[in-house]
């Protein structure tokens, strides 16, 4: 079913508070000087009463009247930023508050030097230059901080622990909320800026803990915040929107309407139209999809329909024509849907609004009269979807754009399932998976199966999997031929099976494992003469772990190497070949046995204790590779070492403590040691943080700590793991676990793993190796609970770099020189022979 939408989610706070200082010249002003204070004052007045274009002018008069390097002129150019920031104009703003931060530091002025890098970094954060407003509002904490600016302080830790929760870091987040919320408790509590400053923190610091899964103490803060004297009807009705999307993820549906309900009253009293209809929207939604009241869903978006109307508001008209549609269509009312969406086709297309055309195009498409129809409505919904995300530029918004359109496509492959070639469902299915996770790659370029067909090396099966609502597929690929196979998913069989390999060893895995194989693998026949399978899994089948499914009565890891890919656009990525690293370059780093406290901003009970075979795992892992190791065991068990750009090693490895969230993958992370110097208990590498590592030149990261596969299961992504983010972030290929594995095998697996890839076997192989040692062994690990649960991503055909050691080195040396002392040695004889 298409979505309804997007429920306002909550947001970070983005405010700032303090004024441009009023400016007393030491000496008697001139007239020019007088005439630009007067116009500074003007346009303050304009700013404050709310008419940014006239304030906007009357700054650019203050600065034209100004003189060269005076103080009026820098206070102009910072007004004029804080009005472009508003307006959007955040190219502008960073330029005028560049110079004005420029000028004041000649003024030697850092109070509002640091103002004026403090607007730079909000114009930046606005613009998502996350980067360049760490750097400035760094700048203007240094400033503030020389200074003794309290208040300019608090604002600027703030805003810094903003930049570091929108590039994923929680951590460093929670510890900037912690610091900036101490400065407004050690300034006097008659101070003006106090109350709202801090009101802004913790709202804040509760977003923070809704996105790490700390609901309930993100509601204790909603509560005390929504308490607030001073706030605004609007902030307050904000606030309790905010409480309601929080009390529908936790599950209580009903509070969330009381707090729409309440929060639309006082919009209605703000006389805030754009907030009550949103707010009637959330209500209808919660009404239809969480209390499946469809009569009063139907009733709520009609009256946002009728409203809108009444003020002309064509946009809401659309909106709430869509919802309606779609309520009417989960009410198995198809007339009154085709009405609403063929009237919200017609507003898209005046308006011009893609966005909502392809929503009118798919509910239309699932009403067709025919299959005909209902296929032309689909295809046309998916060209429009196609079509903007090639106009979007800002590869942040590109990535994001089709994150909730995989409906559609699912759709038109099931209709086109019947009728269409090998060659038309491939390019479908390739369109419908991973396409954010392949922007992040710039793996943009639409690829075609003839392409991947030249791209697979002899002997390798390509197995990409659909995964639809009400049908599922495969489409199995050679470099000589292709097929389309329908298979049947089931997920209850599924996870059951996935369960039963991750409690332990089990008599009934391989009953399970054989019943999933020939329901989800291509004949027997396919499979023939294959030594490598590699898998782009969909959905739920991404939790399969293909090593245990039976073809032929043999396991599909006794029959070929497996690896898994998130498309099979990965096959056109440009690898490097094996090759050879002389001895004193480095080959391995390696993380090991983090020593962590209490948690501090982590999920509920992770886990905490020494992993002391994770010291003697990666200390094999050097011995087996023979190369130079740099390990960080312990105290140096620290995220700076990874996020550093120092010498790079072909293979990273971390064997630690890791912790998945299936239901938000902001949530996941890895935990290292803390920070040097730091009071806090731990450390961690979020998983959206992971993305933004620089990882070129790594050809394996291998994850071996408990469930670096398992995340979220985002439809039409697949799960939202650590080899995923990892690969994004430039690392060639990753072994990821599935679930948690005893220490001790987990040491042996990956000591024989890097036996195989010492001796120059490729990846894909050298993890088969190691499997089938573990499946053949009589010691008690043989059970694939032991060694099914190591997954290899990305490219597994190459061999890692290998190499050169000194011992090899010195023997070749004495070889040498032996040669030579014979060579010398004959060579005296037959001298002696010639005299």
């Amino acid at each position: 079913m298409c979505p309804y939408g997007t429920l306002p989610t909550v947001r970070i706070l983005l405010a700032s508070v303090i004024g441009l200082a009023s400016l007393a010249p030491c000496a008697p002003a001139s007239a020019q000087t007088r005439d630009a204070q007067n116009a500074l004052t003007e346009a303050k007045k304009l700013e404050s009463a709310g008419n940014p274009a006239a304030a906007l002018e009357t700054y650019r008069w203050a600065l034209d009247a100004s003189s060269p390097d005076s103080p009026q002129r820098a206070t102009a150019l910072l007004g004029l930023a804080t009005v472009e920031t508003a307006q959007g104009k955040y190219a502008d703003a960073r330029r005028h508050a560049a110079d004005a931060a420029r000028l004041f530091d000649a003024l030697r002025d850092p109070v509002q030097a640091s103002i004026s890098f403090n607007r730079q970094g909000l114009a930046a954060l606005n613009a998502g230059d996350y980067d360049a407003a760490g750097a400035m509002f760094s700048s203007a904490i240094e400033r503030s901080t020389r200074a003794g600016f309290l208040e300019g302080r608090a604002e600027q830790i703030g805003n810094l622990a903003n930049v570091q929760f929108y590039l994923g870091r929680y951590a460093d987040a929670g510890r900037l909320y912690d610091d900036a919320l101490a400065l407004t408790g050690s300034a006097p509590a008659s101070a003006a800026w106090v109350a709202r400053r801090r009101w802004l923190l913790l709202a804040n610091q509760a977003t923070l803990f809704q996105r790490l899964g700390r609901d309930q103490e993100a509601l204790a803060v909603y509560r005390e915040l929504g308490t607030s004297a001073g706030l605004r009807p609007r902030e307050r009705a904000q606030m309790l929107v905010n409480l309601g999307v929080l009390y529908r993820r936790l599950g209580d549906p009903v509070k969330a309407l009381e707090m729409y309900d309440e929060a639309g009253t006082l919009f209605a009293r703000d006389r805030d139209a754009d907030g009550q209809l949103n707010t009637v929207k959330n209500r209808g939604i919660v009404l239809a999809l969480d209390l499946g009241r469809l009569d009063e869903a139907e009733r709520s978006f009609t009256a946002a329909l009728e409203t809108a109307t009444r003020v002309g508001n064509r946009r809401e008209m659309l909106h709430d024509r869509l919802y309606r549609g779609e309520t009417a269509l989960r009410d198995h009312n198809e007339a009154s849907a085709r009405e609403d969406f063929a009237a919200a086709l017609v507003l898209a297309r005046e308006l011009r609004t893609p966005e909502e055309e392809w929503k009118a195009l798919y509910g239309l498409g699932r009403l067709g009269a025919d299959h005909d129809e209902a296929v032309g409505y689909l295809q046309e919904a998916v060209k429009t979807i196609e079509g903007v995300r090639e106009a979007i530029r800002v590869p942040s918004l590109r990535s994001e754009f089709l994150s909730d359109k995989r409906e559609v496509y699912d759709a038109l492959i099931s209709a086109s399932l019947p009728t269409a070639t090998t060659e038309v469902l491939f390019g479908l299915l390739e369109r419908s998976h991973s396409r954010v996770w392949r922007e992040r790659l710039h793996l943009e370029k639409p690829i075609d199966l003839a392409e991947v067909q030249r791209a697979l090396p002899d002997r390798t099966l390509l197995l990409d999997y659909w995964n639809g609502p009400n049908a599922s597929a495969v489409i199995a690929v050679s470099r000589q031929r292709a097929a389309v196979f329908s298979i049947e998913v089931d997920e209850t069989q599924i996870r059951k099976l996935v369960e039963t390999l991750a409690t332990g060893p089990s008599a009934t895995w391989r009953e399970q494992s054989s019943a999933i194989g020939s329901r989800l693998l291509p004949p027997p026949q396919w499979l023939t003469g294959m030594d490598r399978i590699l898998v782009v899994p969909d959905g739920v089948l991404a939790l399969v772990p293909f090593d245990v499914a039976v073809s032929g009565n043999q396991l599909l890891v006794e029959r070929a190497a497996i690896t898994y890919t998130p498309t099979a656009a990965t096959l056109l990525r440009s690898s490097a070949g094996p090759g050879w690293l002389a001895p004193w370059k480095l080959q391995l780093r390696a993380f090991a046995d983090p020593v962590v406290g209490a948690n501090d901003v982590s999920v509920p009970a992770a886990p905490t204790g020494r992993l002391p075979a994770s010291a003697d795992e990666v200390r094999q892992v050097a011995s087996e590779l023979g190369g130079r190791a740099i390990l960080h065991v312990g105290h140096e068990d620290r995220k700076s070492y990874l996020l550093t750009d120092g010498e790079r090693a072909p293979i990273l490895h971390l064997a630690t403590h890791a912790v998945a969230d299936t239901s938000a993958m902001e949530r996941s992370h890895i935990l290292f040691s803390p920070p040097e110097g730091s009071e806090s208990s731990a450390d961690y590498l979020y998983l959206k943080e992971a993305y933004a590592l620089n990882l070129d030149g790594v050809e394996l990261a291998v994850l071996s700590a408990c469930d670096t596969e398992s995340g979220r299961l985002v439809r039409g992504e697949g799960v939202q793991s650590f080899s995923r983010a990892f690969l994004a972030a430039g690392a060639q290929s990753t072994v990821t676990t599935m679930w948690r594995v005893a220490d001790e095998p987990t040491t042996d697996f990956m000591q024989l793993f890097y036996h195989f890839l010492g001796r120059g076997e490729p990846r894909d192989e050298a993890l088969r190796r190691a499997k089938l040692r573990f499946l053949s062994d009589r010691s008690g690990v043989s059970d694939p609970h032991y060694w099914a649960a190591f997954l290899l991503t990305g490219d597994g055909f190459h061999p890692v770099a290998r190499a050169v050691t000194w011992r090899s080195i010195a023997a070749a040396v004495i070889t040498i020189a032996i040669a030579g002392l014979l060579a010398a040695r004959v060579y005296r004889r037959k001298k002696s022979v010639l005299h």
